[in-house]
Parts: structure tokens; C-alpha cells; sequence
């Protein structure tokens, strides 16, 4: 892993958190318009996608830079990602606690839903519930990635200074 792959994923992670802040955000200040027959489900509905499809996103990217690669894109591999990603590797700490992959399973299985239903077929009460669990899901991944990202800023800085140390001892 080069320094500047790190910083330069921290840095997306970065772009990446303020985008889904502001979708978190959105979706709160819609829930008090969800109505069984409204329009503002179907909007919730893709908001919910389009949040875990960020989570998803991120995961991507680490697994991109830090694994090296993705898994395989057989069946199932969009949860085998998200499984992977609270597990440490020999080249990186877990990215997700436990319970914070747990929780993202429902936004991954809602997200399957999505795709697979008509908009009139969408009920508002599974979104109501993701969108409420968000006040407690969305700061718990919040903070996983926070300290995922010291940790890419560190070993960015650790590896930097391994590199200036071979320059300077001529290796």
C-alpha cells in the first residue's frame, strides 16, 4: 500500500461520510410526511437504497486499496463484503464493528426489496423502522469509520516514514 493510495482513500471515506450525513439527515426530516399511501414512502424507500448503497460504496473502496480487491461477484457477495469488513485482515484492522454489520444487513435486505418491488408495493411500515434505527445504526458506522480512517492516517504516515528512511540510508 502506497502512502498516497491511503491518504487518498481516507479522503474519499471523508467525501464519501458527509454525503451520507447529509441522506441521514434527509431522511429524518422526511419520516413525519410517511403516510401509508404517500409518495413520501416511495421517496424514503430510495433514500434507504441509496444509503446503503454509499455504505456499500465505501466498503468498495477499502476493499479495493487494502485488500487489493473485491470478492468475487458470485451469489451473495454483497453480503459476504459486509461480513468481510468486520473481520481483520493480516493487512487491516475490522472496518465495521459486529454489531454494526448486524444492523447494515437490514439495509442491505431492504435494499434487495427495493430493487425487486414495484414503488405501490412498498409498505411504510419496514421503512419506517429503518429510518428510526438510523438514529442509532448511522452513528455507530459513523464512528467504525471515523476510526478507520485514523487508522489509514497513521499507517499512511508510518509507511511514509519507512519510505523517507530507505531514501535517506540509500536501500
Amino acid at each position: 500500500m502506497q502512502t498516497a493510495d491511503l491518504l487518498e482513500l481516507r479522503d474519499d471515506l471523508q467525501r464519501e461520510r458527509l454525503r451520507l450525513t447529509q441522506l441521514v439527515d434527509g431522511l429524518i426530516a422526511l419520516e413525519p410526511r410517511l403516510t401509508d399511501a404517500s409518495e413520501a414512502v416511495e421517496a424514503a424507500a430510495l433514500r434507504l437504497h441509496s444509503f446503503y448503497t454509499g455504505v456499500e460504496r465505501i466498503l468498495l473502496l477499502v476493499s479495493r486499496v487494502v485488500n487489493g480487491g473485491t470478492p468475487s461477484r458470485g451469489e451473495g457477495w454483497h453480503r459476504r463484503l459486509l461480513e468481510r469488513m468486520a473481520m481483520a485482515t493480516d493487512t487491516r484492522p475490522a472496518v465495521l464493528q459486529e454489531s454494526t454489520q448486524r444492523d447494515l444487513q437490514e439495509y442491505l435486505r431492504f435494499r434487495h426489496l427495493v430493487r425487486n418491488l414495484y414503488a405501490d408495493e412498498l409498505k411504510r411500515e419496514p421503512i419506517q423502522r429503518l429510518i428510526d434505527q438510523l438514529s442509532q445504526t448511522w452513528p455507530d458506522l459513523d464512528n467504525d469509520l471515523t476510526v478507520f480512517q485514523t487508522w489509514l492516517t497513521t499507517i499512511a504516515m508510518d509507511t511514509s516514514s519507512l519510505d523517507r528512511s530507505s531514501t535517506d540510508t540509500g536501500l
